[in-house]
């Protein structure tokens, strides 16, 4: 069988964010490696191109509404991948994740009220709260030699404070897939403390074949659920993301600030869902697509190991991101930012933005060919053997 992730693919000079945004944005020459932005250097699925070239043939390009068998697509796909059953009258449309949780936070919180996140978290889970005037109730997840778990005597207390958790599901940039008895206790003290619980389960459909998404609204009928087939796709440039809100008033005011924001999808994102979520072949294109994501993490962290024993990590355990803790090398955050981009010559997305326990980490993207990531492997010990920090 052809591997997906080892195809060659040229993303230089497509203006692309991950590959020309380096050179653009931060005066970084071509021969940095690009292991940042959350999308993989593979092609979608080819059924997908051809659902889009099919929709492109029409020649017609108008203003468009939300499909309804884009909303049917989402709702079997849940019950099909995911057993929640999901009204797709219940499904609103998104041009993203993150816009979405920030109508979400805008239409279900005043100024002022509670927000829960459980850092080190995906930087715009803060930003959008902190941005929104709301305050930030922070949860931080415990560390252990193994993995990184949910903290629920902190997570109490910040629910005791909160109107509305923001729960990533898997998480990033941790790699937790949370266990059903976790998201049970979560249910238990959103439902004691009366907190809106909202899910970003965008990397779920990424989530390893060793391991079990639990789908939180499974446990609770109220949950608000955000996602997207782009991360499983790679296809995040077409901004087809979604909205599932049970809640029949809760949805009504959503869709209020999101008429206010004028959120409509392209042609485009109609045609991806339906896509994506319909076609057999799309569907055993991701199956094999995390066969090949899980093997490969292994097998990074394994080289990593190996040969940059002063890097640490816990095993991920779903989708492409890998949470490297550079710790023990003597240097600040923005010396170590430096060493990385014109020493080293690889990109990460450093740390400190997820939170101020990811001072010392840096987040690795792995979705892409093996030859690159043996490359920025080698680039690493080479230039930390030249500094002495072995």
């Amino acid at each position: 069988m052809k591997s997906i992730l080892q195809q060659q693919l040229v993303r230089k000079g497509t203006n692309s964010v991950k590959w020309d945004g380096l050179e653009r944005w931060f005066r970084l020459s071509e021969d940095v490696l690009p292991l940042w932005v959350a999308d993989i250097d593979i092609r979608t699925a080819p059924s997908i191109s051809e659902a889009l070239a099919a929709r492109a043939a029409q020649g017609e390009f108008g203003y468009t509404l939300f499909a309804p068998e884009a909303q049917k697509a989402v709702s079997d796909w849940y019950g099909r991948r995911h057993d929640l059953i999901v009204d797709p009258n219940h499904v609103l449309f998104s041009s993203g994740v993150v816009p979405a949780l920030t109508h979400i936070v805008e239409a279900l919180t005043e100024v002022g009220d509670g927000v829960v996140i459980q850092s080190p978290v995906y930087p715009p889970f803060h930003e959008l709260v902190v941005g929104s005037k709301r305050q930030v109730f922070d949860a931080p997840l415990k560390k252990t030699d193994e993995r990184y778990e949910m903290d629920f005597v902190a997570l109490e207390e910040a629910m005791k404070q909160a109107k509305l958790f923001l729960l990533c599901s898997p998480h990033n940039p941790v790699g937790r897939v949370w266990t059903r008895a976790e998201l049970e206790k979560v249910v238990a003290l959103a439902n004691q403390y009366e907190v809106i619980l909202v899910a970003d389960e965008i990397h779920a459909d990424l989530t390893f074949p060793s391991h079990q998404h639990t789908a939180i609204g499974t446990l609770d009928p109220r949950v608000i659920t955000v996602s997207a087939p782009s991360k499983a796709f790679n296809i995040a440039g077409l901004f087809a993301s979604y909205i599932i809100c049970p809640v029949d008033e809760w949805r009504k005011q959503i869709t209020k600030v999101q008429n206010k924001h004028h959120v409509l999808p392209t042609p485009f994102a109609n045609t991806a869902i339906i896509a994506a979520y319909t076609d057999n072949r799309a569907e055993r294109w991701l199956d094999q697509l995390r066969e090949e994501l899980e093997q490969q993490m292994n097998d990074v962290i394994d080289s990593i190991e190996s040969n940059l024993p002063m890097l640490h990590t816990t095993r991920p355990e779903a989708s492409y991101l890998l949470w490297l803790d550079f710790s023990e090398l003597p240097m600040s955050a923005e010396e170590r930012k430096s060493w990385l981009h014109h020493e080293v010559r690889i990109f990460l997305s450093p740390g400190g933005p997820f939170g101020p326990q990811g001072e010392a980490f840096e987040r690795m993207n792995i979705g892409t060919r093996r030859e690159l990531l043996d490359e920025a492997i080698h680039r690493l010990s080479a230039q930390m053997k030249r500094k002495a920090f072995v």
